[in-house]
C-alpha cells in the first residue's frame, strides 16, 4: 500500500513539475575565459581582452536580460513577444538590457560590448539596436549598429522621450514597450531626410559622413576662379597683340613660320573622394556614431534619469 502511495506522490509531482513555467528571469549565461572568450574572431585585439571578459555572456535567443530584476515574469514575457514583433517587422536585432551593476567605464562602453559580444545583429552590416537601463549609473541608452544607425540617427531623443516619463516613474515595462513602438513607428516612416544627405552605410555596417561645401564658401571659391581666369585672358590678349607684331616683323625679314598641331590629346578629370574620420565620436544632423571596444561602430545616444 505504502509503495502505492509513494508512486502516487511521485506521479503528482512529476506532473506539477512539469506544470509549472520555467521562469523568464533565468537567463542562459556562459563564462569567458582567456581560452574560451565566446566571440568572433574579427572581434579579438591586443587591447580589448579585458572588455570582452567583464561582458555578461548570454544566449542571443533570449533577447531579455533583467539582471536588474526590473521586471516581473509576466511582464517578460510580454517584453520578450513585443520584441520578436519588432525583429520580424524591421529585420534588425534587439535586445532588452537592465544592469546594477557597470564594471565598464559608462553605460555607452557596456551597451556596446553587450551588443558585439554576444553575437547580436542581422546580415553582414549586423543591424539592429539594444536598450540599456544602467541602475548604476542611472542612464538609459540605447546603442545602434548596421543601418539602424541610419534609421535612428536623429531620432534617439524622441526614441527617448516616449518612455521617459515612465522610466521616471519606475514603470519599466513600460518604458520598454514605448520606446520600441516608437522604433517601430520610425522605421515604417524610413530614415530621415537630412541623414540620408549625411550618413552613408556601407555593407559591413561602417558609416560614414557626405561632406558638403556650404553655398558660401562656394561662392567665394567660384570668384577666385573667376578672377583668376580674367587675368589670364587679360594677359593673354596683351601677349597676343606682342606676338603678332614679332610675326610682321619675322615676314618682313622672310623668316619662315612652323607649326605643330597637337592631336588625340584626351584631358580627364578626376573626382576626388573625401576621407571622413572614422574614430572617436561625431555628430552630423542629429545623429552620431562611434567606435567601440572591438573595433566596430555604433550610433545611439542616451540620458541620466
Amino acid at each position: 500500500m505504502k509503495k502505492i502511495i509513494y508512486f502516487t506522490c511521485f506521479i503528482i509531482l512529476l506532473y506539477l513539475i512539469s506544470i509549472i513555467p520555467v521562469s523568464a528571469k533565468e537567463n542562459k549565461m556562459c563564462t569567458r575565459s582567456e581560452t574560451s572568450l565566446h566571440v568572433r574572431e574579427e572581434f579579438k585585439n591586443n587591447h580589448n581582452l579585458n572588455d570582452i571578459l567583464t561582458t555578461p555572456c548570454v544566449d542571443d535567443v533570449e533577447k531579455i536580460y533583467d539582471f536588474a530584476d526590473l521586471l516581473s515574469d509576466t511582464e517578460e514575457e510580454k517584453l520578450y513577444t513585443i520584441v520578436n514583433d519588432f525583429i520580424n517587422q524591421t529585420g534588425y536585432d534587439l535586445a532588452v538590457v537592465t544592469t546594477n551593476e557597470n564594471n565598464k567605464k559608462d553605460e555607452v562602453a557596456y551597451a556596446d560590448d553587450f551588443y558585439d559580444y554576444n553575437d547580436f545583429g542581422k546580415g553582414t552590416s549586423r543591424d539592429g539596436a539594444l536598450i540599456l537601463i544602467d541602475m548604476f549609473n542611472r542612464k538609459v541608452y540605447i546603442s545602434t549598429t548596421g543601418n539602424a544607425i541610419l534609421m535612428y540617427a536623429s531620432r534617439i531623443d524622441s526614441i527617448i522621450d516616449s518612455g521617459y516619463d515612465n522610466l521616471k516613474n519606475g514603470e519599466y515595462y513600460n518604458t520598454f514597450s514605448n520606446m520600441i513602438e516608437k522604433m517601430s513607428y520610425y522605421f515604417d516612416l524610413g530614415p530621415d531626410e537630412n541623414d540620408l544627405r549625411t550618413i552613408i552605410i556601407d555593407e559591413y555596417g561602417k558609416p560614414s559622413y557626405i561632406k558638403y561645401v556650404s553655398y558660401p564658401l562656394i561662392g567665394f571659391i567660384s570668384g577666385i576662379i573667376t578672377l583668376i581666369v580674367t587675368l589670364i585672358i587679360y594677359n593673354m590678349s596683351k601677349l597676343k597683340i606682342k606676338v603678332g607684331s614679332t610675326i610682321s616683323y619675322l615676314k618682313d625679314k622672310n623668316i619662315t613660320k612652323r607649326e605643330d598641331t597637337l592631336v588625340n590629346t584626351v584631358v580627364t578629370h578626376t573626382l576626388r573622394h573625401v576621407d571622413t574620420d572614422s574614430g572617436g565620436g561625431h555628430s552630423s544632423g542629429g545623429g552620431s556614431f562611434h567606435s567601440s571596444s572591438s573595433g566596430s561602430f555604433h550610433g545611439g545616444g542616451g540620458r541620466s534619469f
